[in-house]
């Protein structure tokens, strides 16, 4: 587990690092955890999801159960050098799939309100919008987050 949660740990602060418009502001700040809290991020009610390129991580998605019925999507992030290739529709098959074999009931998701690639991700999933709410990002900014639901 400690090393799952290294990985994890690796990729979600390339994430936040390389992609600050794409993800919100949190608190804690993740660059301020301490190793014991990432690796407890890697255990339920999270369920973690990486991608490899033969044996390099290149990419990783999480599922957070927000109850016994209901699953939240989110952390995607995929390294640019591997965007472009259908990867994001396997992280949503695969964070489906879980979420079947846990007999959820319904799925959330959400993106900035300009990221209209991963609006047309979820779209193509069958996600609905549900509201919005006003966001601070990590590059500084604010802007609505949107949030989609999927009944199963």
């Amino acid at each position: 587990m400690e090393n799952e949660a290294s990985l994890y740990k690796s990729m979600r602060l390339e994430a936040i690092q390389t992609e600050p418009a794409m993800f919100r502001c949190t608190t804690p700040a993740e660059a301020d955890l301490t190793d014991i809290q990432w690796l407890e991020r890697v255990k339920d009610p999270r369920a973690v999801f990486g991608l490899f390129a033969n044996d390099e991580f290149v990419g990783m998605t999480s599922i957070l159960l927000i109850n016994e019925e209901e699953g939240y999507m989110g952390q995607s992030y995929i390294q640019k050098e591997h965007r472009g290739n259908g990867l994001s529709a396997l992280f949503y098959k695969t964070r489906m799939a879980w979420a079947l074999d846990h007999q959820l009931k319904r799925l959330c998701v959400s993106h900035r309100e300009s990221n209209l690639i991963s609006k047309a991700a979820n779209q193509r999933f069958g996600f609905r919008y549900s509201h919005r709410e006003p966001c601070s990002w990590l590059d500084g900014t604010t802007e609505d987050v949107l949030y989609y639901v999927l009944n199963l």
